[in-house]
């Protein structure tokens, strides 16, 4: 299953309301829309717990969907990592999860005072060139959406398997 882009001049919805933010200057005041998907309680736990200051007693999991590069692909794929493991912490070049992961940008094209790509070094940025949305990463890994599991260490490390029969579907 693979997305095909649409034109649309408003959203899916009873209230119709207009689609396409940054599709004229008609909103020339705004420069970015910027949005996290992970500025939560659970990512001030993984950036210590990933960065080597995990409680003792503890296991931390982190179970989602990691953003698929295949043009068109519509689903993410799945994981499951213990945060302390140095598979997770991989993911990231500093060794550990940074506060700036999941940071998206979205850049209007007709703002009147653009904000620079370097004010937001590592942040994922979407932008248009030559008439087409396009994606920049800092990080190679991105990830869609996720939950963090917090478990007793003697506890079973649960497995992808058990934890995706229990997650809302993406």
């Amino acid at each position: 299953m693979f997305a095909h882009p649409t034109k649309a001049s408003h959203l899916k919805s009873k209230a119709r309301f207009a689609g396409g933010l940054f599709a004229d200057a008609g909103h020339a005041e705004l420069s970015t829309v910027i949005f996290s998907n992970a500025c939560s309680m659970a990512k001030l736990n993984r950036v210590a717990v990933s960065g080597r200051g995990a409680p003792r007693g503890l296991r931390y999991t982190r179970i989602g969907n990691f953003f698929d590069r295949t043009p068109g692909a519509l689903r993410g794929i799945p994981f499951c990592l213990d945060v302390t493991s140095d598979e997770y912490r991989n993911l990231w070049p500093i060794g550990s999860e940074p506060w700036s992961a999941e940071i998206e940008v979205f850049h209007n094209p007709f703002a009147h005072h653009p904000l620079p790509f370097e004010h937001l070094p590592e942040a994922t940025h979407w932008f248009d060139q030559d008439g087409e949305t396009v994606r920049r990463s800092f990080y190679e890994t991105s990830v869609l959406w996720s939950q963090t599991l917090s478990q007793s260490d003697t506890d079973s490390p649960p497995t992808l398997e058990q934890l995706m029969s229990k997650s809302p579907k993406a």
